[in-house]
């Protein structure tokens, strides 16, 4: 008789992760073959993370997000995070979740990517939970925005936080070699400027 299989089980049980910063929530669901995340603002989703190639042609051993199919919730209180892991073809990827305790409704997003070859991309992406309008014009709500080795680039319904690297001008393509190890980190919070005056692409590596 075979042994049972408890992934589903511990899948149920994770999908009730989450992790909140005032007002500011992100949630995980498991999507196929890896978790997703949402984000939540007084308690409307915003923003959608993009799993698998996009566009949907593109190589899936460099998915549009880090591709995570370990979960745990770690910690307590404001000391509190999400940590997880995963892997896409030979790219290990792992990202952590924290409160950001300098600022209200904000939490950081610290990820890495140990790739064995040559990336044709690194980098987070994110869809509007909205049935229309540019991803832009969510911005005006829930804010991402760059914190360290990554740019911000926001097409029509799909943002983008591309992995820059330490030296790398942001316009590079591909500026890493394999094997080598890229981390990135960015901040989604509630929004505190008018999006009038936020800058389109901001880039803080």
């Amino acid at each position: 008789m075979p042994a049972p299989d408890h992934s589903n089980a511990r899948r149920r049980k994770l999908a009730d992760t989450s992790l909140c910063s005032g007002a500011l929530q992100v949630r995980f669901a498991w999507a196929v073959d890896r978790w997703s995340h949402c984000v939540v603002l007084d308690g409307q989703p915003v923003w959608q993370s993009l799993e698998g190639p996009w566009p949907c042609d593109r190589d899936p051993d460099w998915p549009a997000s880090p591709a995570l199919v370990e979960l745990d919730r770690v910690g307590s209180g404001p000391l509190a995070a999400v940590v997880a892991v995963g892997l896409a073809g030979r790219a290990h990827y792992s990202m952590s979740i924290s409160v950001d305790s300098h600022r209200p409704d904000a939490l950081l997003f610290d990820v890495a990517c140990r790739s064995h070859q040559t990336p044709q991309w690194i980098g987070t992406s994110y869809a509007p939970m909205t049935a229309s309008g540019p991803a832009e014009s969510l911005l005006a709500a829930a804010v991402i925005e760059p914190v360290s080795q990554c740019v911000l680039e926001i097409g029509d319904r799909v943002l983008q936080l591309r992995a820059t690297g330490d030296t790398a001008p942001a316009s590079a393509g591909s500026p890493f070699a394999g094997p080598t190890t890229v981390v990135w980190s960015y901040r989604i919070a509630r929004a505190s400027l008018p999006s009038c005056d936020r800058p389109a692409n901001r880039s803080d590596s």
